[in-house]
């Protein structure tokens, strides 16, 4: 099955500017075929410090995809580690979930691709629409000749990866509390997992009970041996740290990724049982589920290729979780 790169979409004006959050939502056709991987792309000049502090992803406050009225990406997340040597939550999700970034190892020449797993198979006359907001720069930290680009992998994929809208739910200090997320409803559809995250940089999770895996709390440093990141799972751009290449990390503070196994939800909804620590106060946790749905078809009309693999969230959960 062939695979092929299609660029549809370039701007030199969604990008993230100094001093203030900012917000753009850009649409455009798109060609029909099965789309394996949505790319975002951003490319510029930087400050000899850094746009960041680590990685670029972490300028992402809200990312949110839209196939021909249908949303299949919202991530959303509550902190701004703009300002922080660490991974973006944005960049641990994609990981979990069998995606992954890209990015130059340098502070000037700035050229980020964020690689996003779809498996959705568009029909003729699609179109898209992403709406996005970014967390401020620091002043003085702007990108100079940018360039704001939308990508679309097309090839093969052993499911389609659907990132749901996410479950908010207060949380009080020290007291076991129960947090109903809402799973969304598509004819076949499998959970692979939940992306759980906190408000603030802290691990004040003390211990998560998911009723759908058993009766017993699993610390957050469980979680993340049960999802397979605790052995160094993510890779992130922080030159402070090192100027060669990227660094390894087991954990992301306050973002919890709970493998699902695939699981078969009837009742639209599934349960987590969360206390936190003594002295954290109530917090507004979020649940982010995300699913797996039968796909088919193939590429666009392309020159054909030999070698292809199929990539899909499901089989990078669970291989993250087994092996």
């Amino acid at each position: 099955m062939a695979v092929s790169y299609t660029k549809i979409y370039q701007d030199a004006t969604t990008l993230p500017a100094e001093g203030a959050t900012s917000q753009f939502n850009v649409s455009n056709p798109i060609p029909q075929g099965l789309v394996e991987s949505f790319i975002v792309q951003i490319k510029g000049t930087g400050v000899a410090g850094g746009t960041t502090a680590s990685t670029l992803t972490t300028i992402f406050n809200n990312l949110r995809i839209v196939f021909n009225g249908d949303q299949w990406f919202n991530f959303n997340t509550p902190v701004d580690s703009t300002a922080a040597s660490v991974n973006s939550r944005l960049n641990t999700m994609l990981q979990d979930i069998g995606g992954f970034t890209s990015e130059n190892v340098s502070n000037t020449a700035v050229d980020m691709s964020i690689v996003i797993p779809c498996g959705i198979n568009l029909p003729a006359n699609s179109r898209f629409e992403v709406d996005l907001t970014y967390f401020a720069l620091a002043a003085g930290n702007a990108l100079t000749g940018a360039n704001f680009e939308l990508w679309a992998k097309y090839g093969s994929s052993s499911n389609a990866t659907i990132v749901g809208n996410a479950t908010s739910f207060p949380i009080p200090a020290a007291s076991q509390t129960l947090m109903t997320v809402a799973i969304p409803s598509y004819k076949g559809a499998k959970v692979s997992g939940i992306a759980l995250q906190s408000p603030t940089s802290n691990d004040n999770l003390a211990t998560c009970v998911v009723q759908v895996l058993g009766q017993f709390g699993m610390t957050p440093t469980y979680i993340r041996g049960a999802s397979g990141a605790s052995q160094n799972g993510y890779m992130y751009l922080d030159t402070g740290t090192d100027s060669f290449g990227l660094v390894p990390s087991s954990s992301t503070a306050g973002y919890y990724f709970i493998p699902t196994y695939d699981l078969d939800v009837s009742s639209g909804s599934l349960n987590l049982l969360i206390t936190t620590v003594a002295g954290a106060g109530t917090e507004n946790y979020t649940a982010t589920p995300i699913l797996k749905l039968p796909t088919g078809g193939r590429g666009e009309s392309t020159p054909t290729q030999t070698a292809s693999v199929a990539t899909g969230s499901s089989q990078a959960v669970l291989r993250r979780a087994e092996e």
